[in-house]
């Protein structure tokens, strides 16, 4: 009777250790997920504090305008550079004329002869990193007109 109980323990024994085996890391696996999921959820949306309207307003892009005006390349002189991290505000100058510009990266150095491809316009933009409000910015690509 012990060599058949023994064995009957032996043969369940084995089937609950592999379960346990195959069961924590499954359980680990299912939380992970779960985690990842809720955050990626969490960060998709906007925060609740601060409102979608908020949020539009943060990202300078938000707002921009793209009328037919701004089809139009703006061509000029580059009269003033002020760089600003990885942004470069360069006034070009075409005529009378003084056109502020706002361009990822590096701009020409002042009196290059540039040509501006607008992405759009923002009025009474301020730079909190300049200090500074520009009472019309264009949002662009810079490069030299040759």
């Amino acid at each position: 009777m012990m060599l058949v109980s023994s064995a009957r323990a032996a043969r369940s024994a084995a089937p609950r250790h592999a379960r346990r085996r195959l069961v924590k890391p499954l359980l680990g696996l299912t939380v992970f997920a779960a985690l990842f999921l809720a955050l990626g959820w969490r960060l998709d949306r906007p925060s609740s504090a601060a409102g979608p309207l908020d949020a539009v307003a943060a990202n300078p892009l938000g707002q921009l305008s793209r009328a037919a005006a701004d089809r139009a390349p703006v061509a000029g002189r580059v009269e003033e550079r002020l760089p600003a991290g990885s942004y470069t505000y360069v006034a070009v100058r075409d005529g009378e004329a003084l056109t502020w510009v706002v361009t990822l990266g590096d701009a020409p150095p002042p009196g290059t002869p540039v040509q501006v491809r607008s992405m759009g316009r923002r009025t009474d933009f301020h730079s909190r990193r300049l200090e500074r409000t520009f009472p019309e910015l264009v949002f662009g690509i810079v490069s030299r007109a040759d």
